[in-house]
């Protein structure tokens, strides 16, 4: 009698596992993808670095251009005999303001706003100076930059008071306008106070009617501060 050996042999499986080839495709592809996510996040990292460091420049300039904004609207004029009448040039102005970035705000306070070139990166920088001290408040790339003044009929001076004609102490206006890196900054400010200082009982008597007004002595400027 034959006998069936069919049953008595183990059953096979019938699954199939992955083989060598299929499953280094399968790593492969997880590589690439992997290497592509990474390159996406690295870029948005370094987007995100880029744009929060113009942010911060934005915010740091505009916050400058109100500090500049603050002291000039506070401007104030000084007695004829009096050593912070306001005097500007195209660098440079100085005078009195209620204004001040210091801790006497309210007071008329000595200020001084200065654009100077950096001997050590070559920019340019905007400086305040209050009492002893002095503060960097912005800096940008390039040399262009200077004050202009604007009398009440908005017309422009390099200076102030202009040389010829009675003006009065304070110009009406005093813009910034500089470039940085070849693009236009233009920071415009306008004096709030009188522009002319109030009279006192000597100032009827400090001439005879009808004469010509003395020239106003160029004040000894203040030599800084920043809180």
């Amino acid at each position: 009698m034959l006998r069936n050996y069919s049953s008595a042999m183990p059953h096979q499986s019938n699954q199939a596992g992955f083989t060598l080839i299929e499953v280094l495709v399968v790593l492969i592809i997880a590589a690439l993808i992997g290497g592509v996510l990474f390159q996406a996040l690295e870029q948005a990292y370094r987007l995100q670095d880029r744009f929060g460091t113009e942010l911060f420049k934005v915010q740091q300039g505009q916050m400058a251009a109100d500090w500049y904004r603050q002291t000039v609207q506070g401007l104030y004029p000084d007695f004829a005999d009096g050593q912070n009448i306001f005097h500007g040039e195209d660098k440079t102005f100085s005078g009195l303001t209620t204004n001040p970035l210091g801790d006497e705000y309210g007071a008329p306070t000595p200020i001084t706003w200065k654009i100077r070139n950096s001997q050590q990166n070559g920019a340019t920088e905007l400086v305040y100076l209050e009492g002893k001290q002095q503060t960097t408040i912005l800096t940008w790339r390039g040399d262009e930059a200077r004050f202009i003044y604007f009398d009440e009929q908005q017309s422009p001076h390099d200076s102030w008071p202009p040389p010829l004609g009675l003006w009065t102490q304070l110009p009406k206006q005093i813009q910034l306008v500089a470039r940085n890196a070849g693009e236009p900054v233009s920071i415009v400010a306008a004096t709030m106070g009188p522009a002319n200082p109030l009279l006192r009982p000597q100032d009827f008597f400090a001439q005879p009617s009808g004469s010509p007004v003395a020239p106003l002595p160029r004040p000894q400027g203040p030599t800084g501060f920043i809180p």
